[in-house]
């Protein structure tokens, strides 16, 4: 098969092709902590029905799950030729998000306290015996705290808009990438310090999962 003829294109023809790009600043993040967690972070005074939505707001910086083939190769099919062969779909099973911290610590105590519950600290064990040095950790049910999905939500500013005059728009898409079985793998640390004086404190999270759906609405 012969490769591509060359061809010249008008301005205009690549401005109407190429200059309607996607923004990544416009996404929403959801997450619904399981019931369980729900009742152990409103011991500790956070209300996951009053504040989760401002939490997700708070997601400052995500990035898209990524996925790739495991592959083997082949080396004697075909003489001096090797060919990698995909024979499974693999998922990296964690993705990171990152969130801005507000005056009260409200967010720390919510990620905090979801892992806490992870680990037993407070639920199997009270808080004050993690003081002492003989303590240990006994885990909670896996799907106790794993929620059911992570959402991510990429749309466009001009989603929920009038496209204008031009009968031929198509409606505006987005995408949806739904992260399942999701639950806070680790808590980075905070980076303090006195020349950060105008730079809003932060918090990083990763959250692990068991694969993701991705769907164009």
């Amino acid at each position: 098969m012969p490769g591509p003829t060359p061809r010249v294109y008008k301005t205009s023809e690549i401005k109407s092709r190429l200059l309607n790009v996607a923004r990544p600043t416009t996404y929403m993040v959801k997450f619904t902590p399981p019931p369980e967690v729900q009742s152990f972070m409103a011991q500790r005074g956070i209300s996951y029905a009053t504040k989760g939505e401002t939490f997700e707001l708070s997601c400052t910086v995500i990035k898209t799950p990524s996925t790739s083939f495991l592959t083997h190769s082949v080396s004697a099919d075909y003489h001096g030729v090797t060919q990698e062969v995909p024979y499974r779909r693999a998922y990296e099973n964690e993705i990171g998000l990152t969130f801005y911290v507000d005056a009260q610590y409200e967010i720390v105590e919510f990620f905090e306290g979801w892992v806490d519950y992870m680990s037993g600290l407070g639920s199997t064990l009270a808080r004050e015996e993690y003081r002492k040095p003989q303590a240990f950790y006994r885990q909670n049910y896996y799907n106790d705290y794993a929620a059911s999905s992570l959402f991510l939500t990429k749309f466009e500013r001009s989603y929920n808009r009038k496209l204008g005059a031009v009968e031929e728009a198509e409606p505006q898409k987005y995408l949806e990438y739904e992260m399942i079985q999701a639950y806070p793998k680790a808590i980075n640390s905070m980076e303090l310090g006195y020349a950060n004086t105008d730079t809003p404190l932060t918090l990083d999270v990763t959250f692990g999962y068991t694969r993701y759906v991705r769907v164009r609405r």
